[in-house]
C-alpha cells in the first residue's frame, strides 16, 4: 500500500500539479490540506492540531484532531497511523521547508524505519535514506548528494555518479558527498553501515 502525506510546508504551494503518481491512501497532515485543494485531491483522512490549517477540518472526510500541546508532532502521528495501516511506501510531500526544526524533525522520523520504502518527494527532487542498494533515477546533470547523516556511512560504493565511491568511509563531520552528479538516466549507490541520506536535486533547480 502506497500512502501519501500531504504536510503544510509553504514552499511545496509553488508546485502546481504536485506529484504525477497514484495512492492508495492520502493522508492530510493539518496544513496538507491546502494541498489537496490546490491539486484537487481528495484526502481519505486529516489528523492534526490545527495550527496550520487555521479552519475546522471538512465534515465529510474522515479526521482525528489532537491538542496543540502534545509530545508528537503531528508528522509523527501521521506517519505512526501510515505505518500502522501496513503501508508498503510512504511518501512525503510539503514536509521539508519553512521551519527547519521540523525539517530536520521530519528527517529523524524517517531515519530508522524498517522494510518500508519513505521518501520526501518535492518538485525540485526526493529525498530518502538509503538501504543496502539503491537506484537512483533522473536526468544527466541531477545533483546527487550523499549525506552520512548521525554517523558515519561505511562501504559506499556507486555506479553512475560522476565522482565514483568504490568501497569508500563517509564521516559524519566531512561533507564529501555533497554535489555529486548524475552521468547517467540511473545511478546504483551501495553502502554497508550507517545511515546514509540520499539527496537527489533536479538539474533545472540546480541551475535555476
Amino acid at each position: 500500500m502506497h500512502i501519501l502525506l500531504l504536510g503544510a510546508s509553504p514552499e511545496t504551494t509553488r508546485w502546481l500539479h504536485g506529484p504525477e503518481d497514484s495512492y492508495d491512501y492520502i493522508i492530510c497532515v493539518d496544513g496538507g490540506l491546502k494541498l489537496a485543494k490546490l491539486w484537487g485531491r481528495k484526502p481519505d483522512f486529516i489528523l492534526g492540531d490545527g495550527d496550520s490549517y487555521k479552519e475546522a477540518f471538512p465534515e465529510e472526510i474522515n479526521k482525528r484532531s489532537y491538542p496543540s500541546e502534545k509530545d508528537e508532532t503531528d508528522s509523527e502521528l501521521a506517519l505512526t497511523k501510515a505505518l500502522e495501516m501496513g503501508a508498503t511506501k510512504i511518501t512525503l510531500t510539503g514536509f521539508l521547508g519553512g521551519r527547519l526544526d521540523h525539517s530536520l524533525a521530519n528527517l529523524a522520523l524517517i531515519s530508522l524505519i524498517k522494510n518500508v520504502k519513505v521518501q520526501f518527494l518535492e518538485e525540485w527532487g526526493q529525498v530518502f535514506f538509503a538501504d543496502k542498494y539503491n537506484e537512483v533515477t533522473g536526468a544527466v546533470g541531477d545533483t546527487v548528494s550523499l549525506i552520512p547523516l548521525f554517523e558515519d556511512v561505511e562501504g559506499v560504493n556507486t555506479q553512475g555518479l560522476k565522482y565514483p565511491l568504490d568501497n569508500e568511509i563517509l564521516y559524519g563531520h566531512k561533507s564529501r558527498g555533497i554535489s555529486n552528479e548524475l552521468i547517467a538516466e540511473k545511478a546504483i549507490i551501495k553502502k554497508e553501515n550507517g545511515r546514509l541520506l540520499i539527496v537527489q536535486l533536479r538539474k533545472e533547480f540546480v541551475d535555476a
